[in-house]
């Protein structure tokens, strides 16, 4: 499958700009290797190509011009770089089988369709149909990920960081997988920081650098000129930089295009090794250099050439003056700056409040909210969140995400508070309804979806070290009656820092299981079936993070009865005075709205 993209953009919430102006051609049958820093647009510009996003502006063509659109993307395969992320089934046959099933493929082919694919990526169908992918190893997992993609016969595989996490015996058999599916004829793009694997093998090579095409062509062209790719922030692969290294010196004609040419060049240039004579055991470098004819004080003993010769090719050793070197180093980090002392980043407005005032209104702000019975105070509160909202530039997406899985609930809460079979107001259908039961029940639903709100409000706007330190402050009285207050704040700050991880698992599973099935919008993207997908997958990163973490305490010494050294710093100041009292008066104003409304 050809691929073509023309002026093509993407920007985040809030319009920062992800990719900008990219425009394409990837031939048919070829590997294309993207490559570039953290940032860059590199796994934005994957989603784009794949179906899962749609541009801010531009187009992408597949084939022979022909638009695309979500039957089009459904020939497009993505294999993302956590594995653990896009395995749903009990077995790796259902695993597969799910991705067919979504497109139409009757059951009497899927067996032989699996069985195909599995052998592509050198999975025996007999050996692993039956297992548990969860229980495989991390390259068998990437293997059926892959097989997964492959057995809805792509015109178009995409894979991101397929060798990350794997040794380099699963990673070099993956790397053999891939020039056989190239020399199929199947066209691939693969995002990645491997360059000494992928390389070697790529038709061509795309660089990023900030959101935009830094380099298009070739990938001998990069390997020539390490300029390309330094100046993208990538360092060159080492066999290119050893090899120019050697053509400096005369070892090697040319710049070798991968590691085996490299070496065979090398093998007929022996290194040059130190004409010294041999001294018994433990004699010193002293009684050897005093012994050397005069001619021959200057000459090296093996410990030094072999200090000159680094694996990177670099025949002398960097003898920049220290001072120049130190002077580097203190422009990144410099003493004294108490953004890197408190480890926390600054932020605008409200948002740089001691965290001891926030949870002043964080717990205020729930009481009050607990005691209103009446529309008008609710409605107030609702416009006070919204506008803190809005000045801490919380985007409408960002919100509609975390709250769309409450909204279904709440609704089914409030249309069951509403149902009244004595003396209702009106019907539908079967069902009837007062108008009393809807107002008290929409009152209580808009109570709570309040009370997350202000929760979402203060858990966006306070990062995890000040949240814990102004909760262990608050707590720290208990400390005379005998109460651990410590693990209570550890609790419930891995609690709230758990949330936004939860949700962006989430995120990273529901964008799998789309690139696996059928592209769906709106509310088809989450159907029981796929929510009941999701479930198992979630329950075992979970359990799998909560391991770690608690192996990451344990092996820090976690000790809840010794004192600790804050990673920040509390600092009340004048404007947390002011912020205090401001919202001791916003929350008695509202609670004599509630009492008189």
């Amino acid at each position: 499958m050809r691929i073509r993209t023309e002026h093509l953009s993407f920007c985040y919430e809030g319009g920062r700009p992800a990719v900008q102006d990219i425009s394409l051609d990837i031939p048919t049958g070829t590997l294309t290797v993207l490559c570039g820093v953290n940032g860059s647009g590199k796994s934005t510009l994957l989603r784009l190509l794949a179906g899962l996003a749609q541009p801010s502006t531009g187009q992408i063509l597949y084939d022979h011009g022909k638009k695309t659109d979500y039957k089009t993307a459904e020939a497009v395969s993505m294999v993302f770089q956590q594995p653990e992320t896009q395995l749903f089934a009990g077995t790796v046959h259902k695993d597969i089988e799910y991705g067919l099933m979504e497109r139409g493929v009757s059951k009497e082919k899927r067996t032989e369709i699996i069985a195909s694919a599995l052998a592509k990526t050198g999975l025996a169908y007999d050996e692993f149909a039956g297992r548990s992918p969860f229980l495989l190893s991390g390259g068998e997992k990437r293997r059926v990920c892959i097989a997964g993609a492959l057995a809805v016969q792509p015109g178009l595989l995409i894979l991101d960081e397929p060798t990350a996490g794997l040794d380099p015996q699963a990673a070099q058999a993956l790397l053999e997988m891939v020039k056989e599916l190239r020399s199929g004829g199947l066209t691939l793009i693969i995002g990645t920081h491997d360059l000494d694997s992928f390389l070697p093998v790529a038709d061509k090579v795309i660089v990023m650098k900030q959101g935009v095409i830094h380099y298009d062509g070739p990938a001998p062209a990069l390997t020539a000129d390490p300029s390309l790719l330094a100046d993208a922030g990538l360092t060159p692969p080492v066999y290119a930089s050893m090899g120019r290294r050697a053509v400096q010196y005369g070892l090697l004609e040319a710049v070798p295009d991968n590691l085996e040419e490299l070496l065979v060049g090398l093998e007929k240039h022996p290194l040059p090794m130190p004409q010294t004579d041999r001294w018994p055991a433990g004699t010193g470098a002293s009684a050897r250099s005093s012994a050397m004819p005069p001619g021959n004080q200057n000459t090296k003993t093996s410990e030094q050439h072999s200090a000159e010769y680094s694996l990177e090719g670099t025949w002398k050793r960097d003898h920049s003056p220290r001072s120049s070197r130190t002077e580097r180093v203190q422009t990144i980090i410099r003493p004294g700056n108490p953004r890197l002392e408190q480890n926390t980043p600054l932020r605008p407005g409200w948002q740089g409040l001691d965290p001891r005032a926030k949870w002043l209104g964080m717990i205020l702000g729930s009481l009050v909210l607990l005691g209103m019975n009446t529309l008008l105070p609710l409605l107030l509160t609702a416009g006070l969140l919204a506008g803190l909202a809005a000045s801490a530039r919380i985007s409408w997406r960002r919100a509609f995400r975390f709250f769309r899985p409450f909204l279904l609930m709440f609704l089914f809460l409030w249309l069951l508070s509403g149902l009244s079979w004595s003396s209702p107001d009106f019907a539908l259908g079967p069902l009837s309804f007062s108008y009393a039961g809807l107002v008290r029940g929409g009152i209580n639903v808009l109570r709570f979806l309040l009370l997350i709100a202000l929760g979402f409000l203060f858990t966006e706007t306070t990062t995890g070290a000040p949240l814990r330190e102004g909760l262990e402050w608050g707590i720290a009285p208990l400390r005379a009656l005998g109460i651990r207050t410590r693990n209570w704040s550890l609790a419930v700050s891995v609690t709230l820092q758990f949330v936004p991880w939860i949700l962006g698992k989430l995120a990273q599973l529901q964008l799998a299981l789309g690139s696996r099935g059928r592209r769906a919008r709106g509310v088809a993207r989450w159907s029981p079936r796929q929510i009941a997908l999701i479930i198992v997958p979630l329950l075992i990163l979970v359990l799998g993070m909560g391991d770690e973490l608690a192996t990451a305490v344990e092996s820090r010494g976690y000790d809840p009865a010794k004192q600790r050294t804050p990673v920040y710093q509390l600092r009340w100041s004048r404007r947390d005075t002011l912020a205090a009292l401001g919202i001791l008066a916003v929350a008695a104003m509202l609670w004599w709205v509630a009492r008189i409304s």
